[in-house]
C-alpha cells in the first residue's frame, strides 16, 4: 500500500506559475487520496494569495509576513507532520512536475528505509532536455552549488538512486520520521543553504539523500546575482561549517578558509559588495550568533552517528557552477583547490 504524501508549495509572487504548476500537480498519476497539497503564501504582493483563497482542494496558509525559505517551508511542513503524513514533498513556486514525479520518488525512498531524502531530477522549465540540477555539492570550503547546472541531459552519466551531499529544497521528498528526528529546515539562515545544512544533518544521523533520475521536475532557474545575495550565501557558508564540522577539521581548514577571504575581499571590492562582506563579519563576530553556533553544535553532537571522514567523502575541491565560472576559477582555482583536497581529505579520519 502507498505511503501518504503532503506537497508544500510555498508561493511567493507565484501568480504566472499557478496554472501550469497545480496542472501539473492535478495530472499525477499518485493516488489522489494519498496526496495532500499544503499552500503557504509568503506574503505575496501580486494577489497569488487571493488565487490561492479561491482554490479548491489545497490546504492554505497566508503569512502576514515574508517568512523566508526555511520557516515558511516549515509552516507546511509542520502540519504535515501533524496530520501524519509519511512523506512531504517540498516544490519550489516556479517548478513543475512530471506525472511520475510523486510516484518516483516514492518508490525510491520506500526500497531503502536509510533514505532520508530524494531530489528528484531537475530539468529547465524552457529547456526542458537541459539540466537544472542533479544533486547538490559542497565545496570543502564552504560553498554549495547543484550539479551539472546547464548540460545536456543525454551527456550525463548518473545512477537512479546515487548518493548526493544534499537535495536541493526546489524539489525533494524527505521521509517524515527522519524530519522528526533531525529536524526541519533552519530559519536562522533564512535564505540559502537551508537544504544543504538540512542535507548535512540527515546524513550526521546515518541516513542517506539520494538522486532519481525518474523523478523529474521542470523548474524556471534562472540564476541572480544580487548584493543582498552574495550576503546570505556568505553568511551561510560559513555558520554551516562552523556549525557541524568537528573543530580539529575546521582548524584543518582554516589556512585554506582565510587564504579564501583574502581572495573574497578582492572580489568584493571590484563587485561593489565589500560593505555586505564586511557585514558578515560584523554579524559573524556578534555574540548572539555566537550563542546560535554553540545551541547547533550541541544540536549537532545530539544526532551525530558518523564520522567527518564520512560527511567530507561527498565534497568536492571544484567549483562547477555555469553562472559564476571565470578562466581564473577553471584554470587556476579549480585544479589547485581540488590537488589540496585531494590530500587534506586523506587527513580526517576521524
Amino acid at each position: 500500500m502507498l505511503p501518504r504524501v503532503a506537497i508544500v508549495y510555498l508561493s511567493y509572487n507565484s501568480k504566472p506559475y499557478i496554472d501550469e504548476v497545480f496542472s501539473s500537480i492535478d495530472r499525477l498519476n499518485y493516488p489522489k487520496e494519498k496526496l495532500g497539497v499544503i499552500v503557504v503564501d509568503n506574503d505575496s504582493p501580486d494577489g497569488s494569495a487571493e488565487v490561492f483563497r479561491e482554490m479548491e482542494g489545497i490546504t492554505f496558509f497566508p503569512s502576514s509576513e515574508n517568512l523566508g525559505f526555511a520557516e515558511g517551508n516549515n509552516l507546511g511542513v509542520n502540519h504535515a507532520l501533524l496530520d501524519g503524513v509519511e512523506y512531504v514533498y517540498l516544490l519550489n513556486n516556479d517548478a513543475m512536475l512530471h506525472q511520475d514525479a510523486i510516484m518516483e520518488a516514492v518508490l525510491l525512498a520506500e526500497s531503502d528505509k536509510q533514505i532520508g531524502s530524494v531530489q528528484s531530477r531537475m530539468m529547465l522549465w524552457k529547456q526542458q532536455a537541459i539540466v537544472n540540477s542533479t544533486g547538490g555539492m559542497v565545496h570543502f570550503l564552504g560553498f554549495g552549488f547543484v550539479r551539472d547546472n546547464g548540460q545536456s541531459w543525454s551527456g550525463i552519466r548518473v545512477q537512479d538512486g546515487e548518493e548526493i551531499a544534499y537535495a536541493s529544497g526546489a524539489a525533494v521528498l524527505y521521509r517524515s520520521t527522519i524530519l522528526k528526528k533531525v529536524g526541519l529546515l533552519d530559519p536562522f539562515l533564512f535564505l540559502y543553504h537551508e537544504d544543504l545544512e538540512l542535507g548535512w544533518r540527515i546524513r550526521l544521523a546515518g541516513f542517506k539523500n539520494v538522486l532519481s533520475t525518474q523523478s523529474i521536475a521542470y523548474h524556471d532557474y534562472e540564476f541572480k546575482r544580487s548584493i543582498q545575495k552574495f550576503y546570505w550565501m556568505e553568511r551561510n557558508r560559513i555558520l554551516v561549517h562552523l556549525s557541524h564540522l568537528r573543530w580539529r577539521t575546521l582548524f584543518l581548514l582554516l589556512p585554506f578558509m582565510v587564504a579564501l577571504e583574502l581572495g573574497l575581499l578582492a572580489f568584493a571590492v571590484k563587485g561593489g559588495w565589500l560593505k555586505e562582506k564586511i557585514l558578515v563579519y560584523v554579524v559573524l563576530l556578534s555574540p548572539r550568533t555566537w550563542m546560535y553556533v554553540a545551541k547547533k553544535r550541541r544540536a549537532s553532537r545530539a544526532i551525530r552517528s558518523v564520522s567527518d571522514r564520512e560527511i567530507v567523502r561527498l565534497f568536492t575541491g571544484r567549483i562547477a557552477h555555469q553562472e559564476t565560472s571565470t578562466a581564473l576559477v577553471e584554470k587556476i582555482g579549480n585544479p589547485i583547490l581540488a590537488g589540496v583536497w585531494w590530500m587534506m581529505k586523506h587527513l580526517i579520519r576521524w
